[in-house]
């Protein structure tokens, strides 16, 4: 639920900003999500009453569904239309999110990591339990293209130099960055003045803190890159598009307001490759 609600305040802002045509990356995460949230909380270990399983599912179904409409006003630059169905995206989000199971702490860690699935008070110092909210911080930290995977366990990020050296780098649920031992991946350039998609190696960097991988210095901006990752987790890779319209802008420091702005725009999605 944490990026279902991620992705509807990014929305809100692109609406009071009125860059509607961005709208539909964000409104694309929040489908894929949506179609799957049912399934989701069957799992034993989702913490989800089996008696709330019928109205989620209703409920991300509805959501996923409101894509198509929210797509269409912002392509048309319609922002009433857009707004409206926001709301909506946000009732049926409100709806969803009172059936996420909830966590508690003592706010002066006395029992280190353990916690509580109701509310009440700390055992040891008796003060009242806080309920846990991770946070999220989905702001690039190379200055690239940030985004969630849709296997919901992934974040990454492709950045790229004016020199031409691509890199991904990948995070876990919470935005930790985590090592790119385990993965793989292939890529694909394209560029205007190309004839066809040139072959894009990606190695592991000698750290094993990202991959890496050159595009030609011939080759010139705006491009696109098209990835395949393999996350070896018994599923077909992934397929994750980066466009970009200029190198890649590290941020000065993670506390810059400027955290986070880049030439480039992407979005990714699962795919057989």
């Amino acid at each position: 639920m944490e990026e279902i609600q991620h992705r509807l305040h990014e929305i809100s802002e692109l609406i009071e900003s009125k860059k509607l045509d961005d709208v539909h990356s964000e409104a694309e995460v929040i489908q894929k999500i949506g179609n799957v949230i049912g399934q989701l909380a069957l799992k034993a270990d989702s913490g989800v009453p089996k008696s709330a399983i019928k109205e989620i599912n209703k409920a991300g179904r509805e959501l996923a569904g409101k894509f198509d409409a929210i797509d269409k006003a912002g392509d048309s630059g319609d922002a009433a239309g857009t707004q409206k169905v926001y709301d909506e995206m946000a009732k049926l989000a409100a709806t969803l999110e009172k059936y996420v199971p909830k966590e508690y702490a003592c706010p002066m860690k006395c029992e280190g990591d353990k916690t509580y699935s109701q509310p009440g008070n700390c055992p040891k110092c008796g003060m009242a339990l806080v309920e846990i909210k991770p946070h999220i911080d989905h702001h690039p930290k190379h200055g690239g293209v940030f985004f969630m995977a849709p296997d919901q366990k992934h974040h990454l990020e492709g950045a790229i130099s004016d020199k031409g050296e691509f890199h991904i780098h990948f995070y876990d649920e919470y935005t930790k960055p985590i090592l790119a031992e385990k993965f793989t991946a292939e890529g694909k350039v394209r560029a205007k003045g190309l004839d066809k998609e040139l072959p894009l190696k990606m190695t592991l960097e000698p750290r094993k803190s990202f991959l890496k991988g050159n595009v030609d210095k011939s080759i010139k901006f705006p491009l696109s890159i098209k990835i395949f990752i393999d996350f070896k987790d018994g599923e077909k890779p992934q397929v994750f598009d980066f466009d970009f319209d200029g190198p890649s802008k590290p941020p000065a420091g993670h506390d810059d307001e400027t955290n986070g702005k880049h030439e480039g725009k992407g979005h990714g999605h699962a795919d057989e490759p």
